[in-house]
């Protein structure tokens, strides 16, 4: 065979070694030597391909077969160009295609923050994650992502060769542009979050129960509590399970990210929602306060509020007294609690009552100090004669101020014997100084009780001790009315009026007109017809008086035989006039 034989075979040979490499696809290659950082690779020709040893993932060894790019046959030297990396890329994308069409999650990392979302790589692909579609809840500190790896779902594809322009598509594409670093997809990381957390939701419900305890990490704060993730789901934590000590502000107790240990007070499967509290996994103040205390022990508290009613005071964390404002002092006359105490303030107080049932307590000051009632009894027995300040005025009453911190009740039954007093403002006044008798002393009750009427003898009762119904009495004439009668004072104190019928016999415009034969100051014989010491009437009769005079006169002259001499009015006015 000639040379110009031979040299028509090897060319024939070198052609026919390519007919089966098509450029701008994958070729099947094998390692046959590895040189520094260059890797040979036969894919099938006559010249080796070569391929930077950065293109592999994974360190190669002689023998492994790989699939690479054939980007040209030859170059000007002859030898194939090949790409190990852009291979990869193309499986990728297929894989990729895969994926979205089957629904699978992928994994890539956060790389960037860009305008409206992350920038993410899954192998050699770069794409765009928005912010709205990378988590459940607002993107606040995108930063805190970055080098991130991250789990999501493909929304959509966009594989373009570089150089070339983008058409245009969803609104997540206008966040495509052409760089370096090209988008080439739209990720989803929301949708997986929100499907593990529906899974985690549904075996959280399944295997949870009311009671159990379960860290968590506060995910949110509200003015009502804060929200705490338990993996899988969030579950409300209300202000009033944050603490056994009132909690005004969440934020002065916890902050997002805090790890909580809460317990699991409600499960909702039905709504799938969930309350925890704090509070319930230490052991509650009051069982504390009702094993360690008893009334009557002498504690040191902290003022922890003041209302007009009283103050709050801190016992232990979590339990607090009412300090009512009339257990503040014995004496004193406290009219609000700001006078005497302020928030914050350490103070010693007495437990005087524990209402376990209701959960209350009650405290006192004053009982720490000596208690001036207990004195009073021997120094304001009853009849004893003092004198005392008016201090106020009631409707009812007078109060009376003997002492600091001791006061007496002047009932306005209790001013006069024989008056009515309806209107104490008429007779008395504040800062006025009178004098008293003590009628009843309760020391026990803190009462005292004084009179102004019982520094004399009550002249109804000299009255039902002299006289009864039937009996003459001399009466002193006060005043005199044509038209009613006359108004008399039968003893000291004690007044009444005899009408017309019972002045004289006869008719009316008679005893009128004899009327005004009496004057004021006279003195007049009347017969006592009734008398209600308890209501304190006596009704008088002139009339009857004279008939009785009249009867004797005729019993005299019967027995007597003495002649009949008839008794008048006129009789016993001349008697008087003698």
């Amino acid at each position: 065979m000639s040379d110009l034989d031979n040299n028509f075979d090897l060319e024939k040979g070198y052609r026919d070694s390519f007919k089966d490499l098509e450029e701008n696809s994958l070729v099947k290659a094998v390692v046959i030597d590895i040189s520094g950082d260059t890797v040979f690779l036969d894919i099938g020709g006559k010249s080796e391909a070569k391929v930077s040893i950065s293109e592999f993932e994974n360190l190669p060894k002689i023998g492994d077969e790989v699939v690479v790019y054939l980007i040209r046959r030859e170059n000007k030297y002859g030898d194939p160009v090949v790409s190990k990396k852009k291979a990869d890329t193309i499986k990728e994308k297929k894989l990729m295609v895969k994926y979205m069409k089957e629904h699978q999650i992928i994994e890539g990392e956060v790389v960037e923050v860009k305008k409206g979302g992350f920038l993410v790589k899954y192998k050699n692909i770069y794409g765009f994650i928005p912010f709205p579609i990378f988590d459940v809840t607002k993107v606040d500190k995108p930063e805190e992502h970055l080098n991130e790896k991250i789990k999501f779902y493909i929304e959509r594809l966009e594989f373009k060769d570089r150089g070339q322009r983008r058409p245009q598509g969803r609104a997540q594409g206008k966040n495509f542009k052409k760089n370096d670093k090209e988008e080439e997809f739209v990720g989803n990381r929301r949708r997986v979050m929100v499907d593990e957390n529906n899974v985690l939701k549904l075996k959280f419900l399944e295997d949870r129960k009311e009671g159990d305890i379960i860290e968590g990490v506060v995910k949110n704060i509200s003015d009502f509590g804060a929200f705490v993730d338990l993996g899988g789901i969030e579950a409300l934590l209300h202000i009033k399970d944050i603490s056994w000590v009132r909690v005004h502000r969440v934020e002065d107790h916890l902050k997002v990210g805090d790890k909580l240990n809460v317990k699991i007070l409600n499960i909702d499967k039905t709504k799938g929602k969930v309350s925890v509290g704090l509070k319930q996994t230490q052991e509650e103040p009051w069982d504390k306060f009702a094993r360690d205390f008893n009334i009557n022990d002498v504690i040191n508290g902290t003022v922890t509020s003041l209302t007009t009613y009283g103050a709050f005071v801190q016992i232990i964390q979590g339990v607090e007294g009412l300090l009512h404002i009339s257990d503040m002092a014995w004496s004193k006359n406290i009219k609000n609690p700001s006078e005497l105490l302020k928030k914050g303030q350490q103070i010693e107080v007495k437990i005087v009552n524990i209402d376990k049932e209701n959960r209350k307590i009650n405290l006192s000051l004053k009982h720490l100090l000596e208690n001036p009632w207990d004195k009073v009894e021997e120094k304001y027995a009853e009849g004893t004669k003092l004198k005392g300040k008016i201090k106020n005025i009631a409707a009812f009453g007078v109060f009376i101020e003997l002492e600091e911190g001791i006061d007496a009740l002047l009932h306005i039954d209790d001013v006069s014997w024989t008056e009515t007093v309806k209107n104490p403002h008429k007779i008395f006044n504040v800062g006025d100084e009178i004098d008293v008798v003590v009628i009843h002393c309760d020391s026990k009750n803190n009462k005292i009780k004084v009179g102004i009427k019982q520094l004399a003898e009550d002249p109804w009762k000299k009255l039902k001790d002299k006289y009864n119904n039937g009996d003459l009495i001399i009466c002193k004439i006060d005043n005199i009315d044509e038209n009613k009668g006359i108004g008399v004072t039968v003893v000291e104190n004690i007044t009444t009026y005899i009408p017309l019928n019972q002045i004289d016999f006869g008719k009316v415009e008679d005893i009128k007109a004899k009327i005004k034969d009496f004057k004021v100051g006279d003195e007049v014989q009347a017969l006592i017809l009734d008398i209600n010491y308890r209501k304190q009437i006596i009704k008088l009769s002139i009339k009857e008086f004279l008939k009785r005079e009249e009867k004797k006169k005729v019993e005299a002259f019967l027995h007597d035989d003495e002649e009949d001499k008839k008794f008048t009015l006129g009789d016993m006015l001349k008697s008087k006039q003698q």
